[in-house]
């Protein structure tokens, strides 16, 4: 194996190694179409090999799993509305009962919430002069 050095940007160095985890798939040659109808013509040899068969009685009528308009994505997108909606009903469930323990151990005194009552003046409020409809 070999190593590659290369230099970055900055002229930093780094090192590659030649060496990989890939492994190669094994090779078969398939046999030419021509060679195989000569030898199950001549042999009297049954097709057995091919596609499994899709076609559907007619009452049953087209099976989803078979029919290429089904939309696929419409199945995944619903399914996955039903896992978020678990995910947020545990959520709720979580939130509901902290809140039941924060009153439970909450004091009568402490719920009450204290409130200021503020006189606000009405018209002159800062002090300061108005410049409008002033002499000039």
């Amino acid at each position: 194996m070999y190593n590659k050095v290369k230099k970055n940007i900055m002229g930093k160095v780094r090192v590659f190694s030649g060496k990989s985890r890939l492994t190669s798939v094994e090779k078969l040659e398939g046999e030419p179409i021509e060679l195989k109808i000569e030898r199950i013509v001549s042999n009297k040899e049954p097709i057995s090999d091919g596609a499994p068969s899709i076609f559907t009685e007619r009452k049953d009528g087209v099976v989803s799993a078979y029919n290429i308009r089904t939309d696929r994505f419409e199945v995944a997108a619903e399914a996955m509305d039903k896992v978020a909606g678990s995910i947020q009903a545990k959520r709720d469930s979580k939130a509901k009962a902290k809140a039941e323990k924060k009153v439970a151990n909450c004091d009568v005194k402490e719920a009450k919430v204290e409130t200021k009552v503020v006189d606000i003046k009405s018209g002159d409020v800062s002090g300061a002069k108005s410049t409008e409809g002033g002499a000039k």
